[in-house]
């Protein structure tokens, strides 16, 4: 049965959550990933229990993931202002805004070795910053869709597969997924991570349409492409929190 996405709020913080009546679940069971909980309900508890149980237990929720972040080397929050630093393509630039009436007043681009993003003027700080990352947003997604295609084809060729489709998607929790249609999803967030990274993906995704499992034979005919794929795996769990922030 599908969840709903609801919200707890512990002091400052708003943490997302999502209610799954489970038919397996024996007791309540929460999950916590990517700053997000998943909370799965039996059958004979409600969901007004479940949220109440979340309200009651708010110290212990934020306490692991506090813990969990802490683990991942989690880092601060972007406040899209510039000088910050922002992810592209494994590297690390900085961010110029600059204020620009008229048309076009809205854009990003990659110029020399700085990510410039131009707004309208007079905004308020809090309108700054939420417009700059808007737009951020819909230029990492242009540059995954003129980009990632390539390398998809590429690996495809390489490994002899046939996809049906690719689509560059918005996914919370996962960096890629395929179907058994052959159809190819990839998060956009992944343009951001280094080259290897993003081919990494790609290549498990693809080998999926083979093995549709993570069997010793499926990791060998990963392993025949990228044969260092475990350090992209790494890298990807060790900046999974940079990523998802971005």
């Amino acid at each position: 049965m599908e969840g709903k996405m609801e919200y707890l709020r512990i002091g400052k913080r708003q943490i997302e959550y999502e209610l799954r009546k489970s038919s397996k679940a024996k007791r309540l069971i929460v999950t916590i990933k990517h700053q997000k909980l998943k909370v799965s309900v039996p059958a004979e508890i409600t969901f007004t229990q479940a949220r109440r149980y979340l309200e009651n237990n708010k110290d212990l929720i934020l306490k692991h993931i506090e813990k969990q972040n802490s683990a991942a080397g989690e880092t601060a929050a972007k406040e899209y202002v510039s000088g910050e630093k922002l992810l592209y393509r494994g590297r690390h630039y900085p961010l110029l805004i600059e204020e620009k009436a008229g048309p076009g007043s809205s854009s990003a681009s990659f110029i020399g070795s700085r990510i410039v993003v131009t707004i309208p003027p007079g905004l308020s700080k809090e309108k700054k910053s939420q417009s700059t990352k808007k737009i951020l947003e819909e230029w990492y997604i242009r540059q995954a869709q003129k980009l990632l295609p390539e390398q998809v084809e590429y690996y495809a060729r390489q490994l002899d597969i046939t996809y049906q489709k690719l689509r560059i998607k918005d996914q919370k929790t996962k960096w890629g997924s395929c179907s058994s249609k052959g159809y190819i999803n990839l998060n956009w967030r992944i343009i951001m991570a280094p080259n290897q990274v993003a081919a990494y993906v790609i290549i498990h995704e693809l080998a999926h349409l083979k093995y549709m499992n993570h069997s010793k034979e499926f990791w060998a005919f990963v392993e025949q492409i990228l044969p260092d794929y475990k350090k992209w795996k790494s890298w990807l769990k060790e900046h999974c929190n940079e990523l998802m922030d971005g």
